[in-house]
């Protein structure tokens, strides 16, 4: 877990295409430090690369640093392959660029603390994170270290099932999304307790292949699990201390014997492992070149092979959220997931949900937000800038809500207010790149080319290698 994230060493180097804008992203050593060189129709941009994330087992992820800000590097290394690739996400991009912001949330399973500049969440002192120690499954260790005792350290296995399941699923569970409770922070999640006083988690039941960090969801599928009463878990398998065992396959079926001490002499022939037929590698779904172990356990029959089906359904809890929150949480994710799959009867239904919520759920900022986007893109503008307006009121530092007023008021012709509040949005968050790109267009459509010069001027100042919107001040 301490490799998690790092600076980066040798790498090879390597080319990747993208082939939607006819990018070229270039990996080179230089001066002993990696450079990712991105060249897209005439223009290019270099960014020297400051850190990696990811273990390396299945791949790692490399962040530029911008000041006090973290840009992911569209590209990624597959360990499997041996070979650079596309980052997750994007593929379906138009123009190529280090437009990823990284926040705080996004290091949360790869980093033992961050080290945040005020109140932003994305914005990192010079050392901007810890590696994952001892304390990610094991909780505060200062007494421990002063005076050992079993008193004062979380041993895992001792805790209640849920409770010790969590230490694994805070972030090996991770499917359709994850709910934050009103007022909560990722990084509030203690050891010892349930997820669920943090954050909440929904997943498909039936979604179309295997995720590459659905292994919770899986194993508690399976047969095995749901007949042990809770004593199989991820610990009976990995020993997260332990060195590698010299024969893996061996120790599995030891471990698969402890269960199983007949084996079906027609199917288990000379047998000398267990993994190859009943947890098979897969390819992940969500991220290239990368396979994982299906946790399953499933018997080695055809009709088995195929994992979900071809329709998604609404989202449903992993565990049930604190009670007062569950009508909450499930509106949030049947209202995600209904934009994902543009299913109109599955918003209807989570804003009936939101409408039907009692206070002081009612005034939840994520709550008024999400009810305001609903309204903006039913084109009901008056009732957008109301949700919006009390969202902001709420909690008046979150940029996203303040960008989202603006262009409601955008859209509704008052030219004036939105350049304000577009402006004001920009000071909350000056990486917020659609804000600077919203004030500009206002700029353009009243004939001021100066001022929308100046707007993507001052993104620069912040991101000069920035090809989208060089491109932009350049012109067609």
């Amino acid at each position: 877990m301490a490799n998690s994230l790092g600076t980066p060493g040798d790498q090879p180097g390597g080319r990747v295409v993208h082939k939607l804008s006819g990018a070229t992203v270039t990996i080179r050593s230089e001066h002993g430090s990696m450079v990712h060189a991105i060249e897209e129709k005439g223009l290019k941009a270099e960014y020297k690369i400051s850190y990696y994330i990811g273990a390396g087992k299945v791949g790692r992820s490399y962040f530029a640093r911008a000041g006090d800000y973290l840009l992911q590097s569209p590209v990624s290394f597959y360990a499997k392959a041996n070979a650079w690739e596309l980052t997750p996400d994007y593929n379906s991009k138009r123009t190529l660029d280090f437009d990823h912001v990284i926040s705080s949330g996004c290091l949360f399973c790869h980093a033992g603390e961050v080290r945040l500049i005020g109140g932003a969440q994305n914005r990192f002192e010079q050392i901007p994170f810890t590696p994952i120690s001892c304390e990610r499954c094991h909780g505060p260790s200062a007494e421990h270290v002063k005076s050992p005792s079993q008193a004062n350290i979380v041993n895992p296995r001792r805790l209640p099932a849920r409770a010790r399941d969590s230490v694994c699923e805070q972030c090996h569970l991770e499917d359709a999304m994850r709910i934050l409770n009103p007022g909560r922070d990722w990084w509030d999640f203690r050891v010892g307790q349930e997820l669920e006083r943090t954050f909440a988690v929904y997943v498909q039941k039936n979604g179309n292949g295997v995720k590459a960090v659905s292994q919770v969801e899986q194993l508690a599928q399976s047969k095995c699990a749901r007949a042990s009463g809770g004593r199989l878990w991820c610990a009976t398998c990995h020993d997260p201390h332990g060195a590698p065992a010299a024969d893996p396959a061996a120790q599995m079926k030891q471990i698969c014997q402890s269960c199983h001490a007949q084996l079906s002499a027609s199917s288990h022939v000379a047998v000398t492992e267990c993994t190859s037929c009943h947890m098979p590698a897969r390819s992940a779904s969500d991220v290239a070149h990368a396979a994982i172990t299906d946790h399953r356990i499933l018997r080695p029959q055809p009709e088995l092979e195929t994992i979900g089906t071809a329709a998604a359904q609404p989202p449903v809890a992993w565990h049930e959220s604190l009670p007062e929150l569950r009508q909450r949480d499930q509106a949030i994710a049947d209202l995600t997931v209904a934009a994902d799959l543009r299913s109109a009867a599955l918003e209807s239904q989570a804003v009936r949900m939101f409408l039907d919520l009692p206070q002081p759920m009612d005034e939840d900022p994520i709550v008024l937000a999400a009810l305001g986007s609903v309204m903006l893109q039913q084109n009901m503008r008056s009732q957008a800038r109301k949700y919006f307006g009390e969202a902001v009121s709420e909690d008046p530092r979150n940029a996203d809500d303040e960008m989202d007023l603006g262009i409601v008021d955008e859209e509704a012709g008052d030219i004036a207010q939105a350049m304000r509040t577009l402006d004001l949005a920009i000071k909350l968050d000056p990486s917020l790149r659609r804000a600077y790109f919203e004030l500009a267009k206002l700029y353009e459509s009243i004939g001021r080319e100066d001022a929308r010069n100046q707007v993507l001027r001052r993104y620069l100042k912040l991101f000069p290698e920035s090809i989208e919107v060089r491109r932009m001040l350049a012109g067609p």
